[in-house]
């Protein structure tokens, strides 16, 4: 018995070699590339807008007599830019030849596994960056008449930081640590929301045509 139409057209998406329904293949394979590729820009601006950032950020916290901190903080933010520098290169060498539909999946199993692997880098740099930035800005230039004045006026004074404010700050950063994981995953979502949800409904399109 001859297939049906459906059967083909399954085939046609599924088998990146079919000849029986090019169509279908082309569509699927530019709808695929064009998801990644706008991710993959996307990306890469983040990527710049990081290291701009930082580098904004050290030039400000020397002017402000906070280049410790500035630095530490520049440092921190080049590993991450770093980091997602060879993250995109991974994403780069997924197999451009396989069928629309693996090659979509692996592009999702890649954005789960960078999820994963960034929200445990975060659970030591979201602290860092938060205690970095409030020990830097407390003991910058700018704020030195204030630390006089919480010295002289205040007995909640230790090495120099007003006490419950510093305490609040490293509770702060503690609860930024063990929350790393959902605040990453929900940055993912605010910056590449639209993207992922048009590569879930093409892996669900593709998925449909495979029952």
């Amino acid at each position: 018995m001859e297939r049906s139409i459906e059967a083909m057209w399954k085939e046609g998406f599924l088998q990146n070699g079919a000849l029986i329904a090019p169509r279908v293949n082309d569509i699927y394979n530019r709808k695929s590339m064009h998801i990644i590729e706008k991710f993959e820009r996307m990306f890469l601006m983040n990527i710049w807008g990081i290291i701009i950032g930082s580098l904004l950020l050290l030039i400000g916290s020397y002017f402000v007599g906070a280049l410790l901190a500035g630095s530490l903080v520049f440092i921190m933010m080049s590993y991450v830019a770093y980091t997602a520098y060879h993250e995109l290169k991974a994403l780069e060498r997924i197999d451009k030849g396989q069928s629309s539909y693996a090659f979509l999946k692996s592009f999702k199993n890649w954005i789960s596994n960078n999820i994963e692997r960034y929200g445990k880098m975060y659970k030591v740099v979201y602290p860092l960056f938060i205690l970095a930035f409030y020990f830097g800005i407390w003991f910058s230039d700018v704020f030195a008449d204030k630390r006089q004045m919480v010295a002289e006026n205040s007995n909640n004074v230790f090495f120099g930081l007003h006490t419950y404010t510093t305490i609040v700050v490293i509770i702060m950063a503690l609860l930024m640590s063990l929350f790393s994981k959902q605040i990453h995953r929900r940055d993912v979502k605010i910056v590449y929301g639209r993207i992922i949800k048009k590569l879930d409904l093409a892996l669900a399109e593709m998925e449909e045509l495979r029952d």
